[in-house]
């Protein structure tokens, strides 16, 4: 072979250059560790969906007990307690009876809250306490049954970074001013785990 011809046929070779098996095999790798990170990124998303989706059902619920309790406290008239975990007020009830249907006009009732374990319970007799009552659980997956205090101010302390609290103050709108207490109504959670 003339060596003008091998000389063009190396020349050839250089410029039809392509990638060697180390360049493809660096390249495959990197592609695969980038790729097995977004897989890794997404199942970790998709496995803590559920998680986030029971926290924000539990910070709800905390919300609308807290905001019921609240409300009937404060159209109280009279307020006894019976310990951290159970309070009685005489309260005006959307009810046609106490215990009974809703209806549009309010009437007064007795409506005791009484916690145990994990659980609350609600309870509405008739305003001197007499009647069997309808008892209705209202919230559960308490840290602690003892939610009701008697203070000037309310303080929150937090069960961990996860922990679910919902506090509330209230002062009696419908009791005499010099002996109306202020209740404060604390509602934790344990951390999800």
């Amino acid at each position: 072979m003339p060596p003008g011809v091998r000389a063009a046929g190396r020349s050839l070779c250089r410029e039809a250059g392509g990638f060697t098996l180390v360049e493809v095999l660096v390249a495959a790798v990197l592609g695969l560790i980038v790729i097995g990170s977004a897989v890794t990124m997404f199942a970790s998303s998709i496995k803590s969906q559920p998680r986030a989706a029971t926290k924000g059902a539990s910070i709800q619920k905390a919300r609308t007990t807290l905001e019921r309790m609240t409300q009937e406290l404060r159209q109280g008239s009279t307020v006894s307690f019976a310990g951290a975990s159970q309070v009685t007020t005489v309260t005006w009830v959307n009810s046609a009876s106490c215990g009974g249907a809703y209806a549009a006009n309010a009437i007064q009732c007795q409506v005791v809250y009484s916690c145990t374990g994990s659980t609350c319970t609600r309870t509405e007799r008739n305003s001197d306490g007499t009647g069997t009552g309808s008892s209705e659980q209202v919230v559960t997956g308490l840290s602690s049954p003892d939610i009701f205090s008697v203070s000037p101010s309310c303080s929150t302390s937090t069960g961990g970074e996860d922990a679910i609290t919902a506090s509330d103050g209230v002062t009696l709108r419908n009791s005499s001013p010099t002996s109306a207490p202020h209740v404060c109504v604390t509602l934790a959670f344990p951390a999800s785990s």
